[in-house]
């Protein structure tokens, strides 16, 4: 910001070249009544130094208005009346002339300066205005603290370390608006503490406290106060008048953002803990009943061997040992999706890429799935000329045996699941689709969501909701993306997309 010099040092300089303009504008206006007294008539010389008056008015300000004026009705008395180039004026007509030229060009250089005032101050007006209003759109788009913080600094014109936003908590302990702590001096912290505990500006006012670095104000809701704007001055000056006043019009805007921000906050933070709350629960359930049906059916079959191993005849035997395999295999699917989900909430998927076939990946994500698929027919349409995919092969994998597996509960007896690979050359697609009973519009975009289950099928709610969700996340690291299309009753598709990448374009995505 300019300093209080630079101000004093325009205010006075402008005024002075003003005047001198004033000067000679007057002069050219004598040089130019000269130039046409010829062919104008004595009355209508006073026209050109009208003129120029009028010029000097709308041009500057009032002061240098009337030294024009002055100057041209001396300029006229001595160039034209008669006796010419004399300073006096013998016929008391020529006087009377000289009073109402000099009492016209008065009237007018006042008017016009008078009127380019005002014009200059509603042009300020304007300005203000438009700045206030972009402020409060600024304001109104402000999502957090530091936005409302960063809006205060563009318009107070300020580099970032002179203005602060402090809020308390309950520990009584000062904190920004990106959550840091603030070193102040003990000065600075009775200062804040009493801006704080009277609800009024504290600083520039005090006789007690002396030369403050910071100056508060409080920005109020209601009776109560939401934080403080802090202004670190230079040499603990005060603000100037003008970035007072400024402050004092942009301190109530302020506090009514501040205080839509927090009840956002405070309803983003209920939210979130309902939202927990709700996972939570989902999770208990989840792990309650998906680990307690394998080990239930896994322990009869256990059991059943042990008591009649003796009296069962083979096949039975084998019935049994292929249900406990079937049912040791899905329960360790859904512990490895609990591991995955774990991984990708707490941010440790860390890729170890390398190239693969994609149709290597499909192959052991069906042989995986084969007790799950035996009873369905599996048809795949797989280019021969398919670009190696530059991925995790296990994460992969496993988001297409949560697709395959997927498609496989909702598909009846004997339904066929049809998977399709392409490429268009910058990214590469899986579509998987099955004959089930399709998702409903409304529900298309949540079947990604983490615990929600589809309520038809022949799986009906025994989902644990994981699959999908952990699906997209491997995707996501990846860079790609998954979609659903759906129409009810005709079944349901699957499309995962990954971008074909360089190794080293890859490992910039790490």
């Amino acid at each position: 910001m300019p300093s209080a010099a630079d101000k004093l040092s325009r205010t006075t300089l402008a005024p002075a070249r003003d005047y001198l303009l004033a000067t000679l504008a007057a002069g050219l206006g004598c040089l130019l009544a000269l130039a046409v007294s010829r062919w104008l008539d004595l009355p209508n010389i006073s026209l050109v130094f009208l003129s120029v008056v009028l010029v000097v008015a709308v041009r500057s300000s009032v002061g240098p208005a009337l030294l024009c004026a002055l100057l041209s009705f001396a300029a006229y008395g001595f160039c034209f009346l008669p006796p010419t180039w004399s300073v006096v004026v013998h016929r008391e007509q020529d006087v009377l002339t000289l009073m109402f030229f000099l009492l016209i060009a008065l009237l007018t250089g006042n008017l016009a300066a008078r009127q380019r005032q005002q014009l200059l101050a509603l042009q300020a007006s304007q300005r203000q205005t438009q700045s206030l209003l972009g402020f409060v759109e600024q304001l109104s788009s402000a999502q957090d603290q530091r936005d409302l913080l960063a809006a205060m600094l563009s318009q107070l014109d300020l580099p970032a370390e002179r203005l602060c936003l402090l809020s308390r908590d309950a520990q009584g302990n000062w904190h920004q608006a990106d959550g840091s702590r603030l070193a102040l001096s003990e000065l600075e912290r009775i200062s804040a503490e009493h801006a704080w505990q009277n609800r009024h500006p504290r600083g520039y006012d005090s006789h007690s406290l002396t030369h403050p670095h910071w100056w508060w104000w409080p920005l109020m809701d209601a009776d109560q106060p939401l934080a403080l704007l802090g202004m670190r001055t230079a040499q603990g000056d005060p603000p100037a008048g003008e970035q007072r006043q400024l402050i004092d019009v942009l301190l109530p805007l302020m506090a009514h953002a501040l205080a839509r921000v927090q009840l956002v906050e405070t309803l983003g933070h209920t939210r979130l803990q309902h939202e927990t709350e709700r996972l939570r629960s989902a999770l208990l359930a989840s792990v309650s009943h998906d680990l307690r049906t394998p080990l239930t059916a896994m322990r009869g079959n256990i059991e059943t061997l042990q008591l009649f191993i003796d009296s069962l005849d083979t096949a039975t035997r084998d019935d049994l040992l292929q249900s406990t395999a079937s049912e040791a295999s899905r329960l360790d699917r859904y512990i490895q999706n609990l591991l995955d989900m774990t991984r990708l909430g707490h941010g440790g998927l860390h890729l170890e890429r390398d190239w693969v076939a994609a149709s290597d990946l499909l192959a052991a994500a069906l042989q995986r799935l084969q007790p799950v698929l035996q009873h369905l027919q599996v048809r795949m349409q797989v280019p021969a000329d398919l670009p190696l995919l530059w991925v995790q092969g296990a994460l992969i994998e496993q988001a297409l045996v949560n697709v395959l597996d997927n498609a496989a509960r909702f598909s009846p007896p004997g339904g066929v699941i049809d998977i399709r690979l392409n490429h268009d050359g910058e990214t590469f697609s899986f579509a998987i689709s099955d004959q089930g009973p399709g998702i409903p519009a409304d529900e298309q975009t949540q079947i990604f969501d983490l615990f929600y289950t589809a309520a038809r099928g022949d799986r009906g709610g025994q989902g644990t909701g994981l699959g999908l969700a952990i699906c997209l996340g491997m995707l996501n690291a990846h860079g790609g993306t998954a979609r659903v299309e759906s129409t009810p009753g005709q079944g349901t598709t699957v499309i995962l997309k990954l971008p074909l990448q360089h190794p080293d374009e890859g490992a910039r995505h790490e």
